[in-house]
């Protein structure tokens, strides 16, 4: 006949009864007596400056051994790449778009049509 009705209430059991275990020590004369709570930590002022200066020498080393084209772009950098694509490509406005939803643009460079997707 089953005892629990799945496997996880079986193992939650078996936690709990392993737990409680724990908890409740009997001594020589068999009274129980509850085991003293984990000490809690607090937050101190040195450990706070430890966490800065840890995390200040990790992101320093980081920022020295990344080379630049692996670095991230930043909001600028977009920019000025979106300026330079934008400057380079002009607008068709007389073709739709092609069936991949790209716009077409002149490459001034090239003279040539190109489709990019255009937001």
């Amino acid at each position: 006949m089953q005892k629990f009705c799945s496997k996880s209430c079986k193992s939650r059991y078996w936690y709990l009864k392993q737990n409680y275990r724990k908890d409740v020590v009997k001594d020589s004369t068999e009274e129980k007596v509850e085991k003293q709570k984990a000490k809690v930590e607090t937050m101190s002022l040195s450990g706070i400056g430890n966490a800065v200066v840890g995390t200040v020498v990790v992101e320093g080393v980081k920022h020295i051994l990344t080379s630049p084209e692996n670095k991230p772009a930043t909001k600028k950098d977009i920019q000025d790449l979106r300026a330079l694509i934008f400057g380079r490509y002009l607008p068709v406005n007389n073709t739709g778009k092609d069936s991949m939803g790209r716009s077409p643009f002149y490459d001034v460079e090239t003279g040539d049509v190109v489709f990019l997707f255009h937001s």
